[in-house]
């Protein structure tokens, strides 16, 4: 690709903005290859060590496409499902759309920050909230690198 470009003939700054441009345009993860990866980080020996992180039942709700995911890090056997139906009472409420939930993922964006510009809405314990970067992270490490 760098040689198709020519790239030894282009200046820097056009370089970098190709580049920007195409890493934007690359397809992130959707929501259902999200909580996937996130259901697989919550299993065995890594799920143990994000359970010791945060304790706590989860609800994300994705306003765009109208999902609902559940995550239980509280009993024996950590779990990721879709739907919300088996968490009656959950610890907190997250509201995302697709697109930052991606972003919160890939780290393009911190959950703190996207807190403060109101681009996700909390309910519930903030204590939990400031904590939910372990279960991020986690994610981040199971999902596709091609996604990321």
């Amino acid at each position: 690709l760098l040689f198709h470009l020519n790239i030894l003939h282009l200046p820097a700054s056009i370089v970098i903005s190709y580049i920007i441009r195409f890493e934007h345009k690359r397809k992130m993860a959707s929501a259902s290859e999200v909580f996937a990866a996130m259901g697989e980080a919550v299993q065995g020996a890594s799920g143990k060590a994000v359970q010791r992180k945060f304790k706590g039942k989860v609800i994300f709700k994705i306003s765009d496409t109208n999902e609902v995911y559940s995550l239980d890090l509280v009993g024996p056997s950590p779990s990721v499902q879709k739907g919300d139906e088996s968490m009656p009472k959950p610890d907190l409420v997250v509201t995302v759309t697709a697109e930052n939930m991606a972003k919160l993922i890939t780290g393009q964006l911190k959950p703190q920050q996207a807190f403060m510009k109101g681009k996700i809405k909390v309910k519930g314990k903030m204590n939990l909230a400031m904590k939910l970067n372990a279960v991020l992270t986690a994610t981040r490490k199971k999902l596709p690198k091609a996604k990321l």
